[in-house]
């Protein structure tokens, strides 16, 4: 873990060394369309105690009032003149960042915590550590099912809709890939578990979400990307059991379909239905029909999962062309 080697040598011992005196935070956002939270969103950013920071939202080509609302800001507004996607802006603006740690939220993502860059630093003090990433959870009254899995993945993806980063760490493994839009999170992450940074996930430093977590279209996309991943990355996607754990689900239950359709009669798929969704949404604390709802949902993402996963084997050129979602 020791040496200057595997971090790039003296210059990012010199960003170290920085961050530990006097560390400039460059909290970047993208946007897309985001009229709705992106108010919320800064002034909660904007009233974190943290002083020495900087604050750029890049507008992706946004076409409802995302721009004008920008106006209104003591922010540095980065416009694309064509979509380009989440992860790309996010590229954008770390580009511009003149601060030695990045700081990445999203858009539609609320800061109810005035130290929340603080918390980030004082784990950076650290010099191995180069990542932290912290947790998102739900906009209080938001009602609806929730994604749960029992399955436990080793590899723990750092979401970029709370992250932060060493700016020399971002640069040394290129920042997200934009050929995997949809997958940016889970590339980026590969790619620092290979660089060796350490990665520090705290469950202290929260945002609240304001928009649906896990959404099944998102599924199909983030699936498009697996077998990509899984060629790229294989110990790390074997770490990352969840996605192997989506597969075999709709894997099972295309099997299932089958015997149904030989033998006329629906008992394969609802047995798999059934027993899929008690197993993941098994947990303490819930009511049956919420464990019922959470499990039948998780399971139905999983299958758009695997759906997306066996389309992406043909579709990931056109899909990687195409804008990202809001």
């Amino acid at each position: 873990m020791k040496g200057e080697n595997r971090r790039g040598g003296a210059r990012d011992t010199e960003a170290t060394q920085r961050v530990e005196t006097q560390p400039v935070v460059s909290v970047v956002i993208p946007a897309r369309n985001e009229e709705k939270w992106i108010a919320a969103c800064l002034e909660s950013v904007l009233r974190d105690g943290f002083r020495d920071k900087e604050i750029i939202v890049v507008d992706d080509a946004s076409e409802d009032h995302t721009t004008e609302i920008l106006t209104h800001f003591p922010v540095t507004v980065i416009r694309n003149e064509k979509p380009v996607g989440p992860s790309s802006a996010r590229n954008i603006g770390a580009k511009k960042a003149r601060g030695e740690i990045i700081a990445l939220i999203d858009a539609h993502c609320i800061v109810d915590d005035v130290q929340w860059i603080g918390k980030f630093i004082r784990f950076f003090e650290d010099s191995e550590v180069g990542a932290v990433a912290g947790y998102l959870r739900r906009l209080p009254g938001l009602k609806g099912a929730s994604q749960r899995f029992r399955v436990r993945s080793q590899l723990r993806v750092i979401k970029s809709a709370n992250a932060a980063y060493r700016k020399a760490l971002f640069e040394q493994v290129g920042g997200f890939d934009p050929s995997m839009e949809w997958a940016g999170d889970l590339d980026l992450t590969c790619k620092i578990c290979r660089s060796q940074w350490r990665v520090v996930h705290s469950r202290d430093i929260q945002v609240v979400h304001a928009e649906k977590l896990w959404s099944v279209r998102r599924a199909f996309l983030y699936g498009t990307y697996f077998f990509p991943l899984l060629k790229k990355y294989p110990p790390e996607m074997v770490r990352s059991s969840v996605h192997l754990f989506c597969v075999g689900i709709g894997l099972l239950l295309t099997l299932g379909i089958i015997t149904d359709l030989f033998y006329r009669l629906p008992v394969a798929v609802f047995s798999l239905l059934v027993s899929f969704s008690i197993f993941n949404g098994a947990a303490h604390g819930v009511s049956l029909t919420q464990m019922l709802r959470d499990g039948f949902y998780s399971t139905i993402w999983a299958f758009a999962y695997y759906l997306g996963a066996i389309a992406g084997v043909t579709l990931v050129p056109i899909l990687g062309s195409m804008r990202a979602p809001a």
